[in-house]
Protein backbone atom coordinates (compact mmCIF):
# COMPACT_ATOMS: atom_id res chain seq x y z
CA UNK A 1 0.00 0.00 0.00
CA UNK A 2 1.34 3.44 -0.96
CA UNK A 3 1.00 6.50 1.23
CA UNK A 4 -1.59 7.79 -1.20
CA UNK A 5 -3.85 4.82 -0.51
CA UNK A 6 -3.19 5.18 3.21
CA UNK A 7 -4.17 8.86 3.22
CA UNK A 8 -7.53 8.33 1.55
CA UNK A 9 -8.45 5.16 3.44
CA UNK A 10 -11.35 5.42 5.84
CA UNK A 11 -10.47 5.54 9.55
CA UNK A 12 -12.26 2.27 10.22
CA UNK A 13 -10.27 0.55 7.52
CA UNK A 14 -7.02 2.25 8.52
CA UNK A 15 -7.36 0.87 12.04
CA UNK A 16 -7.04 -2.60 10.61
CA UNK A 17 -3.77 -1.91 8.85
CA UNK A 18 -0.55 -3.24 10.28
CA UNK A 19 1.74 -0.62 11.86
CA UNK A 20 4.53 0.51 9.56
CA UNK A 21 7.78 2.22 10.31
CA UNK A 22 7.74 5.94 9.41
CA UNK A 23 11.06 5.41 7.63
CA UNK A 24 9.54 2.73 5.40
CA UNK A 25 6.52 4.90 4.69
CA UNK A 26 8.70 7.90 3.80
CA UNK A 27 10.77 5.76 1.44
CA UNK A 28 7.61 4.59 -0.31
CA UNK A 29 6.40 8.18 -0.57
CA UNK A 30 9.63 9.24 -2.23
CA UNK A 31 9.55 6.31 -4.63
CA UNK A 32 6.01 7.16 -5.72
CA UNK A 33 6.76 10.87 -6.14
CA UNK A 34 9.80 10.10 -8.27
CA UNK A 35 7.68 7.77 -10.41
CA UNK A 36 5.06 10.49 -10.80
CA UNK A 37 7.70 13.00 -11.85
CA UNK A 38 9.13 10.54 -14.39
CA UNK A 39 5.68 9.99 -15.83
CA UNK A 40 5.13 13.74 -16.26
CA UNK A 41 8.10 13.92 -18.61
CA UNK A 42 5.88 12.12 -21.12
CA UNK A 43 3.00 14.54 -20.69
CA UNK A 44 1.82 15.73 -24.11
CA UNK A 45 2.60 19.36 -24.86
CA UNK A 46 -1.00 20.02 -25.83
CA UNK A 47 -3.80 18.80 -23.58
CA UNK A 48 -7.53 18.82 -24.26
CA UNK A 49 -10.57 18.19 -22.11
CA UNK A 50 -10.96 14.69 -23.56
CA UNK A 51 -8.16 12.15 -23.62
CA UNK A 52 -7.44 8.44 -23.81
CA UNK A 53 -5.80 6.39 -21.10
CA UNK A 54 -5.59 3.15 -23.08
CA UNK A 55 -4.73 2.43 -26.71
CA UNK A 56 -7.81 1.96 -28.87
CA UNK A 57 -7.04 -1.76 -29.22
CA UNK A 58 -6.51 -2.40 -25.48
CA UNK A 59 -8.61 -5.42 -24.43
CA UNK A 60 -11.17 -4.87 -21.71
CA UNK A 61 -14.59 -3.43 -20.99
CA UNK A 62 -14.86 0.07 -22.45
CA UNK A 63 -15.19 2.80 -19.82
CA UNK A 64 -15.77 6.54 -20.11
CA UNK A 65 -14.98 8.68 -17.07
CA UNK A 66 -16.96 11.92 -17.15
CA UNK A 67 -15.12 14.16 -14.72
CA UNK A 68 -15.72 17.61 -13.36
CA UNK A 69 -13.50 19.68 -11.09
CA UNK A 70 -14.66 22.34 -8.63
CA UNK A 71 -12.88 24.82 -6.40
CA UNK A 72 -12.93 24.49 -2.61
CA UNK A 73 -16.43 25.93 -2.37
CA UNK A 74 -17.78 22.98 -4.32
CA UNK A 75 -19.68 25.31 -6.67
CA UNK A 76 -17.13 27.15 -8.80
CA UNK A 77 -15.89 25.11 -11.82
CA UNK A 78 -12.12 24.96 -12.00
CA UNK A 79 -10.70 25.31 -15.54
CA UNK A 80 -7.21 24.72 -16.96
CA UNK A 81 -6.21 22.08 -14.43
CA UNK A 82 -4.11 19.15 -15.57
CA UNK A 83 -5.71 15.85 -14.60
CA UNK A 84 -3.43 12.80 -14.65
CA UNK A 85 -5.00 9.35 -14.33
CA UNK A 86 -3.64 5.83 -14.37
CA UNK A 87 -4.89 2.35 -13.54
CA UNK A 88 -4.32 -1.36 -14.02
CA UNK A 89 -5.08 -3.37 -17.12
CA UNK A 90 -7.92 -5.87 -17.12
CA UNK A 91 -5.66 -8.39 -15.37
CA UNK A 92 -4.88 -6.00 -12.51
CA UNK A 93 -1.35 -5.09 -13.57
CA UNK A 94 0.09 -1.58 -13.85
CA UNK A 95 3.39 -2.32 -15.53
CA UNK A 96 5.15 -4.29 -18.21
CA UNK A 97 7.76 -6.38 -16.34
CA UNK A 98 10.53 -5.13 -18.63
CA UNK A 99 9.77 -1.51 -17.67
CA UNK A 100 10.04 -2.04 -13.94
CA UNK A 101 7.59 -1.00 -11.20
CA UNK A 102 5.65 2.27 -11.24
CA UNK A 103 5.91 2.69 -15.00
CA UNK A 104 2.10 2.85 -15.24
CA UNK A 105 1.52 1.61 -18.76
CA UNK A 106 -2.11 2.77 -18.87
CA UNK A 107 -2.11 6.48 -18.15
CA UNK A 108 -3.41 9.71 -19.61
CA UNK A 109 -3.66 13.47 -19.20
CA UNK A 110 -6.55 15.87 -19.74
CA UNK A 111 -7.05 19.56 -19.03
CA UNK A 112 -10.30 20.70 -17.48
CA UNK A 113 -12.40 22.96 -19.68
CA UNK A 114 -14.00 26.30 -18.84
CA UNK A 115 -16.80 24.39 -17.10
CA UNK A 116 -14.31 22.25 -15.14
CA UNK A 117 -15.16 19.16 -17.17
CA UNK A 118 -12.76 16.51 -18.43
CA UNK A 119 -13.26 13.07 -19.96
CA UNK A 120 -11.14 9.94 -20.16
CA UNK A 121 -11.78 7.08 -22.58
CA UNK A 122 -10.38 3.88 -21.16
CA UNK A 123 -11.31 0.38 -19.91
CA UNK A 124 -12.50 -0.95 -16.58
CA UNK A 125 -9.39 -1.62 -14.47
CA UNK A 126 -8.83 -5.08 -13.08
CA UNK A 127 -8.34 -6.12 -9.48
CA UNK A 128 -4.77 -6.71 -8.30
CA UNK A 129 -3.83 -10.39 -8.72
CA UNK A 130 -4.53 -12.41 -5.57
CA UNK A 131 -5.74 -9.31 -3.71
CA UNK A 132 -9.09 -8.09 -2.43
CA UNK A 133 -8.54 -4.36 -3.03
CA UNK A 134 -11.40 -2.96 -5.16
CA UNK A 135 -10.58 -1.97 -8.73
CA UNK A 136 -9.84 1.75 -8.92
CA UNK A 137 -8.43 4.63 -10.94
CA UNK A 138 -5.70 6.87 -9.48
CA UNK A 139 -6.03 10.59 -10.20
CA UNK A 140 -3.80 13.59 -9.50
CA UNK A 141 -4.36 17.24 -10.35
CA UNK A 142 -2.03 20.19 -10.77
CA UNK A 143 -1.90 23.51 -12.51
CA UNK A 144 -0.29 26.96 -12.68
CA UNK A 145 -2.12 28.11 -9.53
CA UNK A 146 -2.71 24.70 -7.99
CA UNK A 147 0.00 22.72 -6.26
CA UNK A 148 -0.01 19.10 -7.30
CA UNK A 149 -2.07 16.81 -5.12
CA UNK A 150 -3.82 13.47 -4.97
CA UNK A 151 -7.57 13.10 -5.18
CA UNK A 152 -9.71 10.24 -3.92
CA UNK A 153 -9.44 7.12 -6.05
CA UNK A 154 -12.36 6.42 -8.33
CA UNK A 155 -14.17 3.25 -7.25
CA UNK A 156 -17.15 1.52 -8.84
CA UNK A 157 -20.44 0.92 -7.06
CA UNK A 158 -20.99 -2.39 -8.87
CA UNK A 159 -17.69 -3.77 -7.53
CA UNK A 160 -18.52 -6.26 -4.77
CA UNK A 161 -15.08 -5.68 -3.21
CA UNK A 162 -16.04 -2.15 -2.17
CA UNK A 163 -16.81 -2.41 1.52
CA UNK A 164 -19.80 -1.18 3.49
CA UNK A 165 -17.82 1.56 5.24
CA UNK A 166 -16.46 2.93 1.98
CA UNK A 167 -19.94 2.98 0.48
CA UNK A 168 -21.36 4.77 3.49
CA UNK A 169 -18.60 7.39 3.51
CA UNK A 170 -19.05 7.97 -0.22
CA UNK A 171 -22.80 8.36 0.17
CA UNK A 172 -22.25 10.91 2.94
CA UNK A 173 -20.02 12.93 0.60
CA UNK A 174 -22.83 13.11 -1.96
CA UNK A 175 -21.78 14.04 -5.48
CA UNK A 176 -18.15 14.22 -4.33
CA UNK A 177 -18.13 10.63 -3.07
CA UNK A 178 -15.54 8.42 -4.81
CA UNK A 179 -17.69 5.27 -5.13
CA UNK A 180 -19.61 6.00 -8.29
CA UNK A 181 -22.57 4.27 -9.94
CA UNK A 182 -21.93 2.74 -13.32
CA UNK A 183 -24.30 3.22 -16.25
CA UNK A 184 -23.99 0.85 -19.21
CA UNK A 185 -24.96 2.15 -22.62
CA UNK A 186 -24.42 0.06 -25.74
CA UNK A 187 -21.80 -2.03 -23.96
CA UNK A 188 -19.82 0.98 -22.75
CA UNK A 189 -19.59 1.71 -19.01
CA UNK A 190 -19.96 5.35 -17.94
CA UNK A 191 -19.23 6.98 -14.58
CA UNK A 192 -19.55 10.55 -13.34
CA UNK A 193 -16.57 11.55 -11.18
CA UNK A 194 -16.86 14.95 -9.51
CA UNK A 195 -13.90 16.35 -7.59
CA UNK A 196 -13.47 19.29 -5.25
CA UNK A 197 -10.07 20.79 -4.50
CA UNK A 198 -9.06 20.36 -0.86
CA UNK A 199 -5.84 21.13 0.96
CA UNK A 200 -5.11 17.50 1.81
CA UNK A 201 -3.10 15.23 -0.46
CA UNK A 202 -0.35 17.60 -1.55
CA UNK A 203 2.94 15.98 -2.51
Amino acid sequence: MTRRTFLVALPAAAALLAWRSPMVEAAQDLEWVRAWERAQRDRPKTLTARARIVPAAEPGTPLVIHGRLFARDGRTPLPDVTVFAYHTDRHGRYDEPANGPHSWRLRGWARSGADGRFTFDTIRPGVYPNRTTPAHVHVTIDGPTLLRRWTPELNFADDTLVGREARAASAAAGVFGPVRPVEVRDGVHHVEFTLRVVDEGRF
